[in-house]
């Protein structure tokens, strides 16, 4: 499955919904949380879960605890968060931003004319 990371235009009222509904996420416990939260809202059952999701019988009770037992991966977290109608919108944290950018160093572009891949030796 392709990757799409894609900037998504949002008009007025998306924009107010998406605000209402979003839950933020720094971390994988959180990651984890938010998906514990859109579970109860939308009132799936964590047998339900596994099974939409392809997990076997008691999978999301591991993953979801308040202790999980075994931590979300790639896969599961793809699964999961299709099984709910969700999914993960990257966007800047403006507070953090003002912490790092400072330490940010632009990246230094090559000098040469010619790519080192057609250099004659």
């Amino acid at each position: 499955m392709p990757v799409a990371a894609r900037l998504i235009p949002l008009d007025e009222q998306q924009d107010r919904v998406l605000r209402d509904l979003a839950l933020e996420a720094r971390s994988m416990q959180e990651i984890v949380e938010a998906i514990r939260v859109w579970r109860e809202m939308r009132g799936v059952s964590l047998e339900t879960l596994d099974h939409i999701a392809g997990w076997p019988e008691g999978y999301s009770n591991k993953l979801l605890a308040p202790e999980p037992f075994r931590n979300l991966g790639w896969q599961s977290l793809g699964l999961g968060l299709s099984a709910l109608a969700i999914k993960l919108v990257v966007v800047e944290d403006p507070v953090q931003r003002k912490l790092v950018e400072k330490r940010w160093l632009q990246r230094e572009r090559p000098r040469n004319d010619v790519p080192a891949a057609r250099k004659q030796k």
